[in-house]
């Protein structure tokens, strides 16, 4: 009987000594919101998406001179929530309109999928990122950097509009975007529904392309 008693106590002892254990770890974990994200699924930490991102669609195209210069704005909405996300589909796409269009000038503006998508409405806090390449800075008087990257550090409400502070990358951090960047391709089966427009200084690239898209006169009148 006191042999039980003991091999009983001595089971008492351990599993307190586990709950003791137990309870100073859930402590830790209390004070340490760090050790507690660690121990969290990712779909329950604050703006993580189980999306894959990535994905975009061009709202708006337009390609323009400024001088001898030929320029490229594209605006695209996209699914990616975090900002380095957007950058990098903004990056991507702006390498890939440089390599098929061959502008002097890139400019990519991210909107959010969910935001406006008027022409009107895409602005201001409707933008989510800017990217401007420059293949050949040179070339053109906008800037004399071959990336300019700048994204407001905000998730998007649920209107698809950001409010945040704007951040400025430096140079070397789009170079190491740049190098993250595996496929570079534009927006997913991208068809853009409209003929990118070209303008010049007095109008005259539109007056040309109209002269020539006139149908010619019947012969006699």
């Amino acid at each position: 009987m006191a042999a039980a008693k003991r091999r009983l106590f001595h089971a008492f002892k351990v599993s307190r000594k586990l709950a003791l254990l137990s309870g100073g770890f859930l402590l830790f974990l209390g004070a340490s919101g760090t050790a507690a994200l660690m121990f969290a699924p990712a779909s329950m930490i604050p703006g993580f998406s189980n999306k894959p991102g990535g994905h975009c669609k061009t709202l708006y195209q337009s390609e323009f001179r400024r001088g001898e210069e030929k320029r490229l704005i594209a605006v695209i909405s996209t699914d990616d929530l975090e900002p380095l996300a957007r950058v990098r589909t903004g990056v991507r796409l702006a390498r890939h309109l440089a390599d098929t269009m061959h502008p002097d000038l890139v400019i990519v503006q991210v909107a959010y999928h969910r935001g406006p998508t008027a022409r009107s409405e895409l602005r201001g806090n409707a933008i989510g990122a800017e990217i401007v390449h420059a293949p050949h800075p040179a070339k053109t008087m906008a800037t004399t950097k071959p990336w300019e990257v700048r994204y407001v550090d905000a998730l998007p409400t649920g209107a698809g509009l950001y409010f945040g502070s704007r951040v400025d990358m430096r140079l070397t951090e789009i170079e190491t975007v740049n190098h993250e960047i595996e496929l570079v391709e534009g927006c997913d089966g991208d068809v853009v529904d409209e003929a990118p427009e070209t303008a010049s200084t007095g109008g005259q690239a539109k007056k040309a392309a109209a002269a020539k898209d006139k149908p010619a006169a019947a012969p006699g009148h």
